[in-house]
């Protein structure tokens, strides 16, 4: 795991923009005073996907939160695992983060966070629910770790401005977000899916800020849903997702695999693996996805 003290900051941080493509301003929480473990966020709209707020954002403002409420020193930790159940669609505006640290450790420090917002009738409707636990990595590289595929660069995949009209809003919907596809992989933006089952593509933050732990739970959702490699284009939400980091990413464009074993008409399980510039094997996950 490669260290940069002060690249990773989980820290409260004030909200600057309610409309910001900034990943850390949009993913930044403030602590609610006289409400011990309690954070106020603020979800902008230019991170919706038209169906929600994107889920990786709610990944990496839980992880923020917990942090916070936690203590953490960022040289030192960052959020390990995550494991989190999408409860209902996130909209764009003020959102609740409430914290429970469950259990401190010499390694690692868990915590439950709970993400609510109110209702037009004023009613508090519960978005995500998520384990997190921040925790320390051997400082050596990891051996023994499976290589990156070796596909197309990024110059030469497939960008949000190459989509074809009506299908642009699938391929690197968010402002904050540059996200490209290698061709073979992109298909399905003009009527011939691969039918491979798995995705090869690239991510980076649009503003060229370098990846950090919380980037990479936005990456690990970036790519289009991997239905899309069988021609069935259209929203599929998440239901449940849980992230493994494995290291601290290197400088540069993140290398992002999805595949899946099978899919079925009611749901499909979604494995994700994220490489960094240098070839470590930085993140894993895994999520459920079925229409509601």
């Amino acid at each position: 795991m490669r260290v940069r003290p002060g690249s990773y900051h989980p820290e409260v941080q004030q909200m600057e923009s309610a409309n910001s493509t900034d990943f850390l301003t949009a993913t930044s929480v403030v602590r609610r005073a006289g409400t011990p473990g309690t954070f106020d966020s603020h979800l902008p709209p230019v991170w919706d996907t038209g169906e929600g707020i994107d889920g990786g954002i709610l990944l990496a403002v839980a992880a923020r939160a917990t942090a916070a409420a936690t203590a953490v020193r960022a040289e030192r930790f960052f959020p390990s695992s995550v494991s989190a159940s999408f409860l209902t669609a996130s909209r764009p505006g003020p959102v609740r983060v409430r914290t429970d640290v469950i259990q401190r450790g010499s390694r690692f420090t868990t915590s439950q966070v709970s993400l609510t917002q109110r209702a037009e009738d004023d009613r508090e409707i519960e978005r995500m629910r998520a384990l997190v636990s921040h925790g320390t990595l051997a400082s050596q590289a990891s051996a023994d770790t499976p290589l990156p595929p070796v596909i197309t660069p990024p110059s030469a995949c497939v960008s949000r401005d190459d989509a074809p009209g009506g299908r642009a809003e699938h391929l690197g919907h968010l402002a904050g977000v540059d996200i490209r596809l290698t061709p073979e992989c992109a298909g399905w933006a003009f009527g011939a899916p691969s039918r491979t089952g798995h995705f090869d593509g690239w991510f980076r933050l649009a503003n060229g800020r370098e990846p950090d732990p919380l980037a990479l739970l936005v990456a690990v959702r970036a790519l289009p849903p991997i239905s899309f490699a069988f021609g069935r284009v259209g929203w599929l939400p998440t239901v449940q997702l849980t992230a493994h980091i494995r290291g601290y990413p290197a400088p540069g464009w993140l290398q992002v695999r999805t595949s899946t074993k099978a899919l079925r008409g009611d749901h499909v399980i979604e494995d994700a693996e994220v490489w960094d510039s240098a070839g470590e094997l930085v993140l894993q996950s895994r999520q459920f996805a079925a229409p509601v």
